[in-house]
């Protein structure tokens, strides 16, 4: 059997939401579970088996009565401490809950949970005869005791064991308290600046290396002996960001251009339609004026016409060749006129053509970026830290899988 690692992911955030909430708890109606599960990444066969993990260590079914947000509330109400976001409710600016998720290799965190028993990881799958075992508990306990330890157990919010995804998981919510009783991330977790931050990280992934070792996970190598180039989970949601903005930034600009070309499209259309009339209504009057001076002309060939009848007809015959100069000037100018708005219109159906071809390019630059990013991630801190990376950016890339062709 290959080394097998622990994993061990932690993020903060400027308060928790009902719906990442209702994720831990998997506390949804039926509609709920279909959005939720599309992906069908979770086994409902399994549901069961997942549970908690409260005060004083007790094990126990996962409680849906009340929700993440409603516990950090009634904590921090109990201990008379200041939400530092309580003035801002709709623009959050302080980090106020970490999120913990903890795990492992696949195939020791599954010989945990489930022992010898065979688990059928397809979706839609029935495994509702698996049962748990009592080592992801005491596996489970001890890092329970581990956070409790280190950041206090009046400060766990919410310690939830998920066992019905593809590899066992842990999700641990609590409060960054100082000693001082003030909400601060910055202080519990940062420090000062980055360099302090990433000593007490790896201090961090030490200690839970300690204590997973008599579960047969080590800790992994760390960056400081590796020299590896390795970004935390805020860097990569950063990194995915920064792409993804710049793409939706020239999609924007695209999409403005398609509109602006589209109405031009309508003008040029209009115009043609003015000058097809036009012209239509000036071969129309050359014909019938065409028709009259021939008809002159084969009464001017009678020999017996009258001098004066002759001279009249004469002189209309000039005044309509004249009108008819007129209107084949006229003519000569429309069907220009004509000729060069076909020409626009073809050239801004051409740059139509190439803005949505860019369009379609770079909706597949933005997918292919979040994907890149998100198999990094997936190799760096685990498949549950990749969800966690995509629930972030779910409402943006709805946003950018839209059209833009109007």
């Amino acid at each position: 059997m290959e080394t097998q690692k622990q994993v061990v992911h932690f993020q903060a955030k400027k308060g928790f939401t009902t719906a990442q909430s209702n994720e831990h708890q998997r506390r949804w109606t039926e509609r709920g579970w279909e959005r939720a599960n599309e992906n069908g990444r979770i086994d409902r066969t399994r549901v069961a088996l997942n549970f908690e993990i409260v005060k004083g260590g007790k094990v126990q079914a996962v409680d849906k009565s009340k929700s993440i947000p409603e516990k950090f509330r009634e904590n921090i109400t109990a201990r008379e401490l200041k939400d530092p976001n309580e003035k801002c409710p709709d623009n959050p600016k302080y980090r106020t809950v970490v999120d913990f998720i903890i795990s492992g290799s696949h195939e020791r965190l599954c010989q945990l949970a489930f022992g010898k028993q065979e688990v059928d990881l397809s979706p839609g799958a029935d495994n509702s005869r698996v049962r748990r075992r009592p080592e992801i508990e005491r596996w489970a306990k001890d890092m329970y005791d581990a956070l409790a330890g280190k950041y206090g157990e009046e400060n766990i919010l919410s310690f939830i064991v998920h066992l019905d995804e593809r590899t066992p998981h842990i999700h641990a919510d609590l409060i960054p308290v100082t000693e001082d009783n003030l909400i601060s991330f910055n202080q519990v977790f940062a420090g000062g600046n980055k360099y302090e931050f990433r000593r007490r990280s790896l201090a961090l992934h030490d200690m839970f290396g300690k204590v997973n070792e008599k579960w047969g996970l080590e800790r992994g190598d760390s960056v400081a002996v590796t020299h590896a180039k390795k970004k935390s989970h805020e860097e990569y949601r950063r990194e995915l960001s920064s792409q993804c903005s710049t793409l939706e930034k020239e999609v924007d600009r695209k999409s403005a251009t398609l509109k602006t070309l589209n109405q031009q499209i309508a003008q040029a259309s209009k115009s043609m339609k003015g000058l097809n009339t036009m012209v239509s209504n000036l071969e129309a009057g050359r014909a019938r004026i065409e028709a009259e001076i021939d008809s002159i002309r084969r009464s001017l060939s009678d020999d017996g016409l009258g001098t004066d009848r002759r001279d009249a007809l004469k002189q209309k015959e000039e005044s309509l060749q004249k009108k008819l100069d007129d209107i084949l000037a006229e003519l000569a100018d429309k069907r220009g006129k004509l000729k060069d708005a076909e020409k626009r219109l073809a050239d801004l159906k051409r740059q139509v053509a190439a803005s949505e071809q860019r369009q379609d390019e770079l909706q597949h630059q933005i997918k292919d970026a979040t994907s890149k990013v998100s198999q990094i991630t997936l190799n760096k801190v685990g498949t549950e830290a990749l969800w966690t990376v995509l629930r972030d950016f779910q409402e943006l890339k709805r946003s950018t899988t839209r059209s833009f062709r109007t």
